[in-house]
């Protein structure tokens, strides 16, 4: 049975939302909210699901230990850089990657809500601004444990190449950004159920 990791799993249906069938898959959730972590863990421990509260820049498992990686909407509030990282550490060589990202646009329609509230559209800058570093040089800088940024397929490129993925595809579905990748290394066969649901 293939392990699985929901990067950000909130309450625990970032599968359905990606359109991704997961039923026959031991799916392991983190997430920085403790309340939604155990939502998660009610709903589904009855598959054999196990969730665990823990940032995607330090995640608690064993090199090696998983086959795929999901993250729907979760990559974009992380330090990107030190997140592929891990990423690349806990994934099987060959082991797939796919995430939804927040292209530019998106961080400018939440400039827009925020403005004129000072601390809301400084905030807003700041994200706009760590999305520009991350296009150029496939970095972001932090605020204490705050590293937010907006993604191109530039910068993104950069940074998942530094961390060890190949393999990179973009593609935007109206306002979503896609991201399909593979840890390097020996090539590992996606199984059929973990494609995107017609």
């Amino acid at each position: 049975m293939e392990r699985i990791l929901d990067l950000g799993c909130g309450t625990g249906d970032s599968w359905r939302s990606l359109g991704l069938q997961v039923e026959n898959c031991r799916v392991i959730g983190i997430d920085t909210q403790r309340d939604r972590v155990q939502a998660a863990h009610l709903k589904y421990n009855v598959r054999g699901w196990n969730y665990l509260c823990a940032r995607g820049e330090d995640i608690p498992l064993p090199d090696s230990s998983v086959q795929g990686v999901f993250c729907n909407v979760a990559l974009p509030y992380m330090h990107i850089p030190s997140t592929l990282a891990e990423l690349h550490r806990v994934l099987v060589p060959g082991g797939w990657l796919k995430a939804t990202l927040h292209a530019p646009r998106f961080t400018w329609s939440e400039f827009r809500e925020a403005f004129p509230r000072p601390k809301a559209s400084l905030f807003r800058t700041f994200v706009f601004l760590n999305g520009m570093i991350l296009h150029f040089s496939g970095d972001v800088i932090s605020l204490g444990k705050t590293a937010e940024s907006c993604q191109t397929e530039g910068g993104m490129r950069i940074a998942m190449r530094r961390a060890g993925f190949t393999d990179l595809s973009f593609r935007n579905e109206g306002a979503r950004f896609f991201v399909d990748a593979r840890r390097e290394g020996a090539s590992a066969a996606e199984p059929e159920r973990l494609a995107p649901v017609a």
